[in-house]
């Protein structure tokens, strides 16, 4: 059964059509990829989900409900939560402070703080909870991004670039971090680091100039030769 469900989609903005008749399924309970070479309009497109951009036609369904129309607050509360492309913190505030304000918009009467150290522990911050958001190196920062979109509960992750700027290291934990969030929760992936896509997801969604160029398992999306062209030649990584 599918979570979210978008028919139609469009976005224009002035002559420009960033987003054009896009059909899109995601199944609930799966880690889902959307790639695609830059200016697809990857970024576009989940912000229509999230409701931080408003479509120009089409359908967005979450969990059998129309929310087409619903701003982004609504839809947090929903059960969608975004993380930025851009890390987007609390960066003169504490770690902790950070996942606390982050549940204000889903908690209203604050997040408990069994609850607070619970995420923190998930993401490997629990020991850094005091500390100054905007001193965390890079890769705790992202982190600390998920770790606040994990405090709205979400049912719908959305996860925009998480692995950029990250070394190897960062990046082999931060895999294991994205399997364990999918036993509680769909996971909508933008990434270009394709061992990764391939590493995590079920299937793939390929955009190319607004459209949807293909979708598919990994496998047959490495093996589609559309998407070949689309990256240049340069072909998909095994």
């Amino acid at each position: 059964m599918n979570l979210l469900e978008a028919r139609g989609v469009c976005k224009h903005f002035g002559g420009l059509e960033a987003v054009s008749e896009v059909d899109f399924d995601l199944p609930r309970g799966e880690i889902h990829a959307i790639i695609g070479p830059n200016g697809a309009g990857k970024t576009t497109f989940v912000s229509l989900l999230c409701g931080r951009l408003g479509v120009t036609a089409g359908t967005i369904r979450f969990d059998g409900e129309d929310v087409t129309g619903l701003p982004a607050w609504r839809r947090v509360r929903q059960g969608i939560a975004y993380t930025f492309q851009i890390t987007s913190i609390y960066p003169r505030l504490s770690v902790r402070q950070n996942v606390a304000i982050a549940a204000d918009g889903v908690h209203t009467q604050g997040i408990t703080k069994q609850r607070l150290r619970e995420i923190l522990e998930r993401v490997d911050l629990a020991e850094r909870a005091d500390e100054i958001a905007g001193n965390l190196a890079y890769g705790h920062q992202r982190l600390l991004e998920v770790a606040m979109g994990l405090a709205l509960d979400p049912r719908l992750l959305i996860l925009d670039e998480p692995t950029q700027g990250l070394s190897d290291a960062e990046i082999a934990r931060f895999c294991d971090l994205v399997r364990d969030i999918a036993r509680d929760a769909t996971v909508l992936l933008i990434e270009h680091n394709m061992s990764v896509v391939m590493e995590l997801a079920a299937r793939i969604t390929v955009l190319d100039r607004g459209r949807v160029l293909a979708s598919g398992t990994p496998a047959e999306i490495h093996e589609n030769a559309d998407v070949q062209a689309a990256y240049l030649g340069g072909g998909v990584p095994a």
